[in-house]
């Protein structure tokens, strides 16, 4: 009988306020912290404590000093205690393991973070403001109204909504300015159904704070006329403002998107202190859809408080990811016809969020893909569950531990396998009816950034459903004399030649294998945040690329290299199309640099 894997137990470190915890697993190495690419890394085990999962909206100080994973922010240029990476966002830099680790055990005990904000309330309805130009703006110098549509649906009608109750506020603030007057409901997002049209002064927004220069969503209350409470919140900012919006994808489909929770019943979740707790995913999907040009695309984070508390774990301002803007529609139907997509899998970095390669997973999809990105939980940004638990907890990993990162990457990869049985029941049967009959499981691929990047190749190593596998810049992990038997893209950044993993990768790789250095490339210059300079040098004007690991390649060139290469290696080894960019270096694409090994 195999040996039950020992429950971790559940550390904290930073201040006493803190609940963004670390969790220290049982391991045979004396040091602990995250690390990559034999970075140095030390760390100190502080008072354990026993923490509930926190539900939705609840108020808590997300501290975390000495959590460092890829999706975390610090500066560590000396053997000293680097600052809490939630005290100041314009301490950013890296990205990327163990930044704030190298130095004396204990750093950061003395910070004293900020707490989120506090009052988030799950959204009952959707809102739409009005034009519906997407990014929605508004010019601070001018006067007039600011029109929004609450958006019909089965549980909302236009006509319930009693518009005298109806007010709009900022997120995080308490002054509400009331609507002066309903208009004429009508379909604005295209489903068919009447929206509830209201206009609320623009002077009175202003001198409320509802919009300030800073301003990047505003919150809508009201009632029905059977007493039920109407909530919604929209993006919209000034238009002085930088935002990140990512290039439209260039496939032929519309694209859709949606996420979902699953329990993995048959699993116990091993990185709980609780006995008995199953290991639960929150999975999001970017699919071909049905074009439906009038409705606004989706925010890029679907759950708001969600892209707040990964901002946090960053270092970044709250509102960070809401100046972020996307493509993809939420919830719309599957591309009309009876074609079976192909189906990718995606693992986000160490500590970083699946919302995060939204550029990539939309240019899939758009060329006819599902792609189906995992939250693996306590490897990633913090989770919000629907039932409003926030799953914010950090397995913290070592470059000094193989054994322990060989353990969690096993868990992505069962993750991976589950969800692949997940996707099976529902192409079978899908309650929504939405994917029945529709995916194509006899092609999949897998792919992943990072520790995900190596998680993909322990995909392809250990299920046969697996076809294909790419590795953005990411060490690789467990057992590297056992063969991956399916063709695989490795995708490195300047300077990756240190990491002697990728050579021994290949070596016992057993089918093609494609080994791509991308010129003046940082580690997360395969994520969005290529494009998020400008936005960085909002509030910091002395950020730099190199202090964030975005490399020196223009972030709209890298943008579009890296998802060229990715559906390119897709394109060939998972729907079988001619990619003669596959064969050799390329003259359109000079900072590429390709070599192809044959088995």
């Amino acid at each position: 009988m195999q040996a039950k894997t020992p429950k971790s137990k559940l550390l904290l470190r930073g201040s006493a306020q803190s609940t963004r915890g670390v969790l220290f697993l049982p391991s045979s190495s004396p040091a602990r912290g995250n690390g990559l690419r034999g970075a140095r890394a030390s760390g100190a085990v502080h008072a354990s404590v026993t923490k509930p999962a926190r539900r939705e909206g609840e108020h808590a100080s997300e501290s975390g000093a000495g959590i460092i994973a890829e999706g975390s922010h610090m500066r560590s240029t000396s053997a000293s205690c680097s600052p809490s990476p939630h005290a100041s966002w314009r301490y950013g830099t890296g990205l990327v393991l163990a930044l704030c680790l190298v130095a004396a055990t204990g750093c950061g005990e003395d910070d004293v973070d900020p707490p989120p904000p506090s009052n988030f309330q799950p959204d009952t309805a959707a809102l739409d403001v009005l034009p519906g130009v997407y990014p929605n703006t508004v010019d601070l110098t001018g006067a007039g109204s600011l029109d929004v549509a609450v958006l019909g649906d089965e549980t909302l009608a236009a006509e319930e909504l009693l518009a005298e109750e109806a007010t709009l506020s900022a997120p995080e603030g308490k002054a509400k300015v009331r609507a002066l007057a309903a208009g004429t409901a009508r379909d604005v997002d295209g489903d068919g159904r009447l929206d509830a049209i209201l206009s609320f002064s623009l002077p009175e927004l202003k001198a409320a704070g509802v919009l300030t220069p800073q301003t990047a969503q505003v919150v809508f209350s009201a009632r029905t006329r059977g007493g039920a409470t109407v909530s919604a919140r929209d993006s919209v900012h000034d238009v002085h403002h930088p935002v990140v919006r990512l290039p439209p994808p260039t496939g032929p489909h519309a694209v859709g998107t949606l996420e979902d929770a699953w329990t993995d019943e048959a699993r116990e979740e091993t990185l709980t202190p609780a006995s008995g707790d199953k290991r639960e995913l929150k999975v999001r999907f970017w699919y071909p859809a049905r074009a439906r040009p009038q409705a606004q695309p989706a925010s890029y984070f679907l759950t708001w408080r969600e892209g707040e508390l990964v901002a946090g774990t960053q270092g970044l301002p709250p509102s960070f990811y809401s100046f972020f803007f996307a493509g993809a529609v939420r919830g719309v139907p599957l591309a009309d016809g009876e074609e079976r997509f192909p189906v990718l899998l995606l693992s986000h970095g160490y500590g970083m969020a699946t919302a995060m390669y939204s550029g990539v997973a939309e240019e899939l999809a758009s060329q006819g893909y599902v792609v189906v990105a995992i939250s693996h939980p306590r490897g990633g940004g913090p989770l919000v569950f629907p039932d409003g638990r926030v799953v914010d907890e950090l397995v913290q990993l070592s470059p000094l531990d193989p054994a322990l990162n060989t353990r969690v990457q096993a868990q992505w990869a069962a993750d991976a396998r589950f969800v692949l049985d997940r996707l099976t029941a529902l192409d079978s049967s899908d309650p929504a009816g939405r994917f029945t009959g529709r995916l194509d499981l006899g092609r999949i691929g897998a792919f992943g950034h990072s520790f995900g990047g190596s998680t993909a190749a322990e995909v392809c190593r250990t299920d046969a459903r697996v076809h294909a596998g790419l590795n953005m810049d990411g060490t690789f992990h467990g057992n590297l004399e056992v063969q991956v038997q399916v063709p695989f893209l490795v995708m490195n950044s300047e300077g990756a030649e240190v990491d002697f993993s990728r050579a021994r990768f290949f070596q016992h790789l057993g089918a093609t294998g494609y080994d791509l250095d991308l010129q003046g490339a940082g580690h997360i210059t395969f994520s969005d945040l290529v494009l998020a300079l400008p936005l960085i040098r909002f509030d910091s004007p002395q950020a730099t690329a190199s202090e964030y690991a975005l490399g020196t390649l223009d972030g709209q060139r890298a943008f579009t290299l890296v998802n060229t290469y990715v559906r390119a290696f897709f394109d060939k080894h998972v729907s079988a199309r001619p990619t003669p960019l596959l064969d050799g270096p390329s003259a359109e694409y000079p900072e590429v640099e390709l070599v192809v090994h044959l088995p």
